[in-house]
């Protein structure tokens, strides 16, 4: 009798304690799915933050986002300064000049970021968008044709009140009111798999007029996030300085076992602008 009532007893113990477990299981999970999102949160805020304005492009199927890295901003000059000029005077010496095959200019006061890398940075003037002519940062990809807002950046000299900019002599057609340029790194993109079901992150690649979705040998990449279900990119422009960048999110726990389905779900919004 008593091993009867012990196994009765049993019988009834078991699922009442594997309750408390399940809930703990799950608990962990969900904290961990959460505290997983948060991360790729983060680091999409901490890219974004340093895209060019007005060059997010996303492909039709909204898997692929891609950006221009900025590393530093700057303000040239629309007048001299009164001190003696330090670029030759094939245009406007040290004052920028449009509309000319301008190779040289002087800065109003430090730039604003990194150090600039020249030899592979870009310079790159007035960003209207993808497509837009006179505007486009990508138009000629790593050519500097005409009609393009691009040029290479071959060195950056200090000077008493700001640097001088020497690049690859280029025409700019139009000049932005807030007479600022960018130094341009290189493009960025985020790739939504849902085959390998990974968000990745993917650089190091060379500027291209069409957007890529296939990248080669020498592309670095990393994961921002894994057991991706879905994911989607959109892009809505606010107005001429920048938009905001929608991330649809959908991902199971990493740690679920088989047969679990639930799937946690994010909507993460990023405003894409002038921060400087």
């Amino acid at each position: 009798m008593a091993i009867t009532l012990l196994g009765i007893l049993a019988m009834v113990t078991v699922p009442l304690l594997q309750l408390p477990m399940s809930a703990y299981v799950e608990a962990t999970r969900r904290a961990t799915t959460a505290s997983d999102m948060d991360a790729t949160a983060t680091k999409l805020r901490a890219d974004l933050a340093t895209a060019l304005p007005n060059s997010i492009r996303i492909d039709p199927t909204g898997r692929w986002l891609e950006y221009l890295e900025v590393r530093a901003v700057g303000r040239f000059r629309s007048g001299s300064d009164g001190t003696p000029a330090t670029c030759p005077a094939t245009c406007g010496n040290d004052v920028m000049q449009f509309a000319c095959n301008e190779s040289c200019f002087t800065t109003l006061g430090p730039l604003q970021g990194s150090a600039p890398v020249a030899g592979s940075d870009y310079v790159v003037i007035n960003p209207l968008g993808p497509g837009i002519p006179l505007g486009d940062p990508y138009f000629g990809g790593t050519a500097f044709p005409v009609g393009g807002i691009k040029s290479r950046l071959q060195a950056m000299t200090p000077t008493g009140t700001g640097s001088r900019i020497t690049m690859a002599a280029h025409s700019f057609a139009l000049a932005p009111a807030n007479k600022r340029f960018y130094v341009v790194s290189m493009p960025v993109t985020y790739e939504c798999n849902l085959a390998t079901r990974r968000l990745t992150r993917r650089w190091g690649y060379a500027v291209a007029t069409v957007q890529p979705t296939a990248f080669g040998g020498g592309t670095l990449s990393a994961p921002l996030a894994l057991q991706v279900q879905d994911c989607r990119f959109s892009y809505n422009a606010t107005g001429a300085s920048g938009g905001v960048v929608t991330v649809q999110l959908d991902h199971s726990p990493q740690n679920a076992g088989a047969g679990v389905s639930e799937t946690a779900s994010s909507v993460l919004e990023f405003s894409v602008r002038e921060a400087w």
